[in-house]
């Protein structure tokens, strides 16, 4: 390309496949003299391909350094690029191009089928619905959430929930629990308005049993983070956290959606590098 830099480009050309092509990828960077030197890796999509490429990274990698990551937010949602002062594509072309990274955390979570990681976000419950129902209309970008929040209010149930985090065991009928390494979600929705990407600690919301009626009074303020003040929402804070449900619930990892409770999270404190504005 002109600003100097070698690129090689994969493609992939259904859900999953990027895990795949990013194992690859790092298993020839394992495979090779032990150093990454100047080698980045750019997920060209939202959140649900940074998941994937981190996902195959680690597992091609095999505790092998890994290489400076990048993301061009071109997906439907875009939510952990905000966090490095970014949300257009130029910004994060001039961010790749001007050479300034950032460690940030990252989170390992383990159910029954296996472990994952993931650096945005981690939810369960409600929110999973709507993630999961946001997935029927992604052409529409980010509207896509606002739509699923209002059809998934109609059908809203709570479960007991069993909660432990840094060993202190907290008990709610909830509506969701998110497990938050950064603020954003959906987009502009700030879920987790206190949440830094590099501090070792997730945020972790949980949202009480409420009425219809509620819900859908708290979701204008969760695009100011406002929605954290009423009596109804709960954050806490630490690095390792452990969600046991009445019922088996959906889990969202940065936007994709498999999995169920019971769920186990770690935190790996700036376990990766990111470009970044600044």
């Amino acid at each position: 390309m002109r600003a100097g830099a070698v690129v090689s480009t994969v493609v992939s050309s259904w859900p999953g496949e990027a895990v795949e092509l990013a194992r690859r990828i790092g298993a020839e960077m394992a495979g090779g003299d032990g150093e990454n030197g100047d080698a980045a890796v750019v997920a060209v999509g939202g959140d649900g391909t940074l998941f994937e490429v981190v996902n195959g990274l680690f597992a091609g990698l095999n505790g092998t350094a890994m290489p400076v990551l990048a993301q061009i937010p071109v997906g439907t949602g875009n939510s952990f690029i905000r966090d490095l002062d970014m949300v257009s594509v130029d910004e994060a072309v001039e961010a790749v191009l001007g050479g300034k990274t950032r460690a940030v955390d990252v989170g390992r979570f383990s159910t029954a089928d296996g472990s994952w990681y993931f650096v945005n976000l981690l939810g369960m419950g409600f929110v999973s619905s709507v993630a999961h129902g946001a997935g029927r209309y992604k052409k529409l970008g980010a509207l896509s959430y606002v739509i699923a929040v209002v059809q998934e209010t109609l059908r809203l149930s709570s479960s007991p929930v069993v909660l432990t985090v840094d060993g202190k065991r907290i008990e709610r009928d909830g509506i969701f629990v998110e497990v938050c390494n950064s603020r954003y979600t959906g987009g502009k929705m700030m879920m987790a308005p206190g949440a830094v990407i590099d501090d070792g600690l997730f945020d972790v919301v949980v949202m009480s049993r409420a009425n219809r009626r509620k819900v859908l009074s708290l979701f204008p303020r969760i695009f100011a983070g406002t929605h954290v003040e009423d009596p109804l929402i709960e954050v806490f804070r630490g690095r390792s956290v452990r969600v046991e449900t009445g019922v088996p619930w959906l889990l969202t990892p940065d936007g994709e959606t498999f999995g169920t409770t019971p769920i186990s999270v770690e935190m790996i404190p700036r376990g990766l590098r990111f470009f970044a504005a600044r």
